[in-house]
């Protein structure tokens, strides 16, 4: 072991023998999220330079979406790290040999999975019955989109989350449920890892295309579909631009917010 990284450690057990009080650090945005919506933002001591809270918040940067400052992280004294498998298994590896607690939470692959990973968090840092509050709060609010959305009549939908290369919502994740509780269809259904071109798309004909893209302008991959007229979406004036801070984010809260736009979109 380095010899900071020996310091880090004994400074570590010092401070654990000290009681220091509940001290969090979150290595992704969307652990930030549910941890603020928990009402734990004065635990937090430490997130993400992509954390939307980071903007106006005053709390320590501590990395980005995959590179950590180990250094910074151990001298805030954390109690406990969340992170997702995004982050550099490295990383998370060190930071448990300094003795701090790291719970490591994989991309939820449905809204079912989001709200068993928030009341997991809640049930960590003492919120479990908030949290519970919330999921129910969320499914009851969910069943009751789904529930109207059923009316709606059935089309093919296109959910696009990255243009350099073009990258679609593909089966068997969280975004994927949108396309389910709106009574739509997925147009990449067969495709694994998301990855998909205009052709592709434009064969498939969508009735509606949801443009979720993170890091790209809307309107301007909103211009490049219609110049594909031959797509019923493009006919029927059906792009639609999300707010990829909400839809992309696998919180309880922002998926009811992200399903309750698409409701009244597709009126």
């Amino acid at each position: 072991m380095k010899r900071t990284h020996i310091f880090l450690f004994v400074f570590c057990w010092i401070t654990a023998l000290a009681g220091a009080q509940s001290r969090i650090v979150s290595l992704a945005p969307s652990l930030t999220q549910n941890l603020y919506l928990l009402g734990a933002e004065p635990q937090v001591v430490g997130y993400t330079s992509y954390c939307e809270e980071a903007v106006h918040g005053q709390k320590e940067i501590v990395a980005t979406a995959v590179k950590v400052n180990l250094e910074k992280v151990v001298s805030l004294q954390p109690d406990l790290i969340i992170t997702t498998t995004i982050t550099n298994p490295e990383s998370i590896q060190q930071l448990k040999q300094f003795g701090i607690r790291v719970e490591t939470y994989p991309t939820p692959t449905s809204f079912a999975e989001i709200c068993e990973q928030f009341v997991q968090i809640g049930e960590q840092i003492g919120k479990t019955e908030k949290a519970r509050q919330i999921v129910a709060s969320s499914k009851q609010k969910v069943d009751s989109l789904a529930g109207v959305m059923k009316s709606y009549p059935s089309g093919k939908m296109f959910f696009q989350i990255g243009a350099n290369p073009l990258y679609c919502v593909p089966p068997k994740s969280f975004m994927d449920d949108f396309i389910t509780y709106s009574n739509g269809r997925n147009i990449a259904d067969v495709v694994g890892n998301g990855h998909i071109n205009r052709e592709t798309v434009a064969v498939r004909n969508p009735d509606v295309i949801f443009l979720t893209a993170m890091g790209i302008v809307g309107d301007d991959e909103k211009k490049i579909w219609m110049r594909y007229p031959e797509i019923n979406a493009v006919k029927n004036n059906r792009i639609y631009i999300l707010d990829s801070n909400k839809s992309c984010s696998p919180t309880p809260v922002t998926f009811v917010e992200t399903l309750d736009t698409i409701a009244q979109l597709l009126r």
